[in-house]
């Protein structure tokens, strides 16, 4: 239960930040397509700072722990130009806050939704039928594969926001 969000009884000063944290990112993320630097370092200092009230240098740990798994689950898909640097802090910014156990639960979230967001752009702008989609998922093996290879921007930090929140909810 050590590096469980629930060892430490700071949801009242976290949960705060980490709402401010979703909002603003999700904001410059869709309106500008970046989450800035001081955004993401500030929460970091935050999560670090009210983890080791809480709990003294095992808080400092529980936040660290969370930093390094929220860094380093998204990393491989930024290495290969899937999402942004901002995105990836953004991740970490959330474990340090909350943990690496939320930071999971997080991603897994994010994925599920940032899948749909990215199938609803495909369908709604349309670059694939559904018909296509469905063909393309029975059988991913075929050599006749989908031909339009036009990169679309998928706004990532709404999805992280979407997940958090959920994980916020159910975790």
């Amino acid at each position: 239960m050590l590096f469980s969000s629930k060892f430490y009884n700071t949801n009242g000063l976290i949960n705060p930040v980490l709402i401010m944290l979703f909002v603003s990112s999700t904001i410059s993320d869709l309106i500008r397509r970046k989450i800035y630097n001081h955004q993401t370092y500030t929460a970091i200092l935050c999560g670090f700072f009210l983890n080791y009230l809480a709990g003294g240098r095992e808080g400092m740990f529980f936040s660290f722990l969370g930093l390094i798994t929220g860094l380093s689950l998204l990393f491989p898909f930024y290495l290969l130009g899937g999402v942004g640097g901002g995105d990836v802090k953004y991740l970490g910014a959330v474990g340090a806050l909350k943990g690496a156990h939320f930071g999971i639960w997080t991603l897994f979230y994010t994925g599920l939704i940032g899948g749909a967001i990215a199938l609803s752009i495909i369908i709604w702008q349309g670059n694939i039928s559904i018909k296509d989609l469905c063909c393309y998922i029975l059988h991913p093996f075929q050599e006749e594969k989908i031909t339009n290879t036009q990169y679309h921007y998928i706004p990532y930090g709404l999805a992280i926001s979407l997940g958090c929140l959920w994980a916020l909810c159910t975790v």
